[in-house]
Order: C-alpha cells, then sequence, then structure tokens
C-alpha cells in the first residue's frame, strides 16, 4: 500500500505540472495571436495612409489578419484554456490529498482506512482522466513534468 499511494502521489504532482504547464502554453498562444491580430488590423490600416502608393503591403496585411480573425475563434484557445484549468484544479485537490494520504502511511494509520482513501481518491482520479480525454497530450512535457517531479523529490540528480 505504501508504495502504491508514493506512486500515485508522484502521478498526481506531474499531473499538476503537466496541465499548469498546457495552460501556460495555450494562454500565451492566445495572447500572442490576438497581439497579432490587433498588429495586423492597425498595420493594415496604417498601411493605407502611410503606403498607400504600395497596395501589396495592406493587401497581404488584410489578408493576414482576416485568416487570424477567422480561426481564432475556431480554435477556441480561451474555452481550452479553461477545461485545462479545471482539470489542473482537480489534480491540485487530487495531489494535495495524497499528500495527506502519505502523511498518514507515515503515521502509521490504519491500512484499512489507508486503503478506504485511497479508493475515494482514485474516483476522483478517475473523473480527472474522463475529462483529460478531449485535450491535448504534449509527450515531452509530459517528460519535462516527470523530471522536475523527481528532482523536486530528490530522486534524481541536477545533473
Amino acid at each position: 500500500m505504501r508504495e502504491t499511494i508514493w506512486d500515485s502521489m508522484l502521478d498526481a504532482d506531474m499531473n499538476v505540472r503537466y496541465w499548469a504547464g498546457l495552460g501556460r502554453c495555450y494562454y500565451k498562444k492566445d495572447i500572442t495571436y490576438k497581439i497579432f491580430l490587433a498588429a495586423m488590423s492597425s498595420g493594415t490600416v496604417a498601411s493605407w495612409g502611410i503606403w498607400g502608393e504600395v497596395q501589396v503591403v495592406w493587401k497581404i496585411l488584410s489578408a493576414i489578419s482576416a485568416l487570424v480573425a477567422i480561426a481564432l475563434p475556431i480554435l477556441n484557445w480561451p474555452k481550452m484554456i479553461q477545461s485545462i484549468g479545471n482539470v489542473m484544479q482537480k489534480w491540485v485537490d487530487i495531489k494535495a490529498d495524497y499528500e495527506v494520504l502519505w502523511i498518514d502511511v507515515n503515521n502509521k494509520k490504519d491500512q484499512a482506512v489507508l486503503g478506504e482513501e485511497f479508493k475515494k481518491i482514485r474516483k476522483r482520479e478517475a473523473t480527472a482522466s474522463q475529462q483529460e480525454s478531449n485535450l491535448p497530450k504534449q509527450d515531452k512535457l509530459i517528460d519535462k513534468c516527470w523530471e522536475d517531479v523527481l528532482k523536486s523529490r530528490g530522486l534524481k540528480s541536477n545533473m
């Protein structure tokens, strides 16, 4: 039971880091593209007044702005960010419960009580996993998060 709880706690820690990192990634993409759209739109207007003779510039800027404006609602990154945030919060709660359970393991709490608590947490993990099914997976980020977990727990050197 001890090893299972430890492994589950590490898994929860990795998931918190993963979903936080993925959320930051999509947030940055969303902001970058919105700023890009605003700059392109402003650039298009500026090109009408400043570079009226260079029609190619404002036509290209207009086309790029239009494509980005069409793509952003389809990509719907704010909804993705919200979904990722919801999953991350579930993992934050699960991790916190595993941390408490780990303290109970170290305090030699009754195995039956530990088992019941463990089952409750695992049910919540299953719910979180279901919500993850429609969200993107980034294997490189998962690997990095595992490395971070192992280093933070003193299970791997920083070299």
